[in-house]
């Protein structure tokens, strides 16, 4: 519709005809923001402002039917999409963003209320309904905008499929290999379980025998001295007697690494001066091996609660380890002092060729044996699990420290 240009200057006043009818001068228009307000919702559903659509503007059939059309056709979309996105919901709870999603659909209900109403407005102008459902529509995008920024990095971080199922071959391998491992671990356990039992019962089978065979070396030595025509054979049986010294100790061994498996190995403690049981230790050892020398550190008085007999044993293993390791270097220091939580802390150091530090952690396990000493240096690699094992049921702890070249520390609590 054409506006009258003659209108404008014979009514200064009046308001322009729009779509087709002349706007009247509205009290409302001059009213503060409060009244505007209680006015926009008091009358949300009036359209007495407002022609219908039909009638603002040139319409032709097909322009005003395409549009109304269209949006009726986005208007079926964007309402079927949240019922979609809410069975996906409700069926699917493990989904990540279930907010994010709610949002979304909330957002595309308010778009295609839009749309529906933007149609509707050809016949009932209800343009205050539409522009608070407009409002609507903007505050939920915002929010949208603003979650689905916060929430990129972690939908960044999400893997694709392809990276899924590379995960899942990745991980059905290890299960595969784990399973595989778990076969030979019980394999190796089965195997350690018998040598065990071997050791167990070899041991216990060869100490009455080596035990006779000793009473009658010691028996064939006396009479050696004795008798003027043994005398030639006395240095082999002596040679005879410290052999079977060294197999009597192998075999003690063992059957003290069964009753640690086992669990049966007991300790009888009592209170005793710690320095007089260290100096009995060490003056055996003198006798033993006069090339080495002894010097012992420390207060005099210092007294333990333990198993006299078996922290025996722990000072004899040490000191054959620091005698056995240090050919070159005559001399042993053992020293003890007082340590942290009431304990006693014994230190034995040698000046041999010491331990290289990533076979250090390994010394303790039984049958260890360092590889680039073993083909040097006798011995079945069970003096220092023993130890250990006495100290820690004892409740201490044993360590070394050690440099190649130039000795070792190995100390304990108890």
């Amino acid at each position: 519709m054409i506006v009258n240009s003659g209108a404008l200057t014979q009514q200064p006043n009046a308001c322009i005809s729009v779509c087709g009818i002349p706007q009247k001068p509205d009290h409302h228009q001059k009213a503060d923001l409060s009244g505007q307000l209680k006015e926009f919702f008091t009358h949300i559903f009036n359209t007495d402002s407002w022609p219908a659509r039909w009638h603002c503007g040139i319409w032709s059939d097909f322009h005003g039917w395409l549009y109304i059309l269209s949006d009726f056709a986005i208007w079926a979309a964007y309402f079927a999409i949240p019922f979609l996105l809410y069975r996906i919901i409700s069926k699917r709870k493990d989904l990540p963003f279930p907010k994010m999603l709610w949002l979304f659909s909330a957002f595309i209900f308010l778009c295609g209320t839009s749309h529906f109403l933007d149609a509707v407005i050809f016949w009932w102008p209800a343009y205050r309904l539409s522009a608070l459902v407009r409002f609507a529509t903007a505050a939920v995008s915002i929010s949208t905008v603003f979650a689905l920024y916060k929430a990129l990095p972690m939908i960044f971080n999400l893997r694709t499929v392809d990276q899924l199922e590379a995960e899942i071959c990745e991980r059905k391998k290890a299960e595969e290999e784990t399973r595989h491992l778990q076969i030979h671990k019980k394999a190796a356990e089965d195997l350690m379980a018998k040598k065990d039992e071997f050791i167990s019962i070899a041991s216990h089978e060869l100490k009455t025998p080596v035990t006779s065979v000793k009473a009658c070396l010691q028996l064939l030595e006396r009479a050696a001295l004795k008798e003027q025509s043994l005398k030639d054979l006395s240095p082999f049986v002596t040679k005879a007697v410290r052999q079977i010294d060294k197999l009597s100790h192998i075999v003690n061994d063992l059957l003290d690494v069964s009753r640690i498996q086992s669990g049966q190995l007991e300790l009888y403690k009592t209170s005793f001066n710690l320095m007089e049981m260290i100096k009995d230790c060490a003056d055996q050892f003198r006798i033993m091996d006069s090339r080495h020398s002894i010097r012992i550190d420390g207060d005099p008085h210092l007294t333990v609660l333990a198993d006299r007999s078996r922290l025996d044993q722990v000072i004899c293993n040490l000191l054959t380890n620091a005698f056995k390791y240090s050919p070159g270097n005559k001399l042993v220091i053992i020293s003890l002092k007082p340590s942290e939580n009431d304990t006693v802390k014994i230190e034995i150091t040698d000046h041999g060729i010491g331990i290289p530090e990533e076979k250090s952690k390994q010394i303790f396990d039984r049958f260890y044996r360092v590889e680039d000493t073993s083909q040097y240096f006798q011995g079945v690699g069970l003096g220092l699990y023993i130890a250990s094992q006495i100290v820690k049921q004892h409740g201490g702890t044993i360590g070394v420290n050690s440099t190649p070249g130039k000795g070792s520390t190995f100390w304990f609590t108890i």
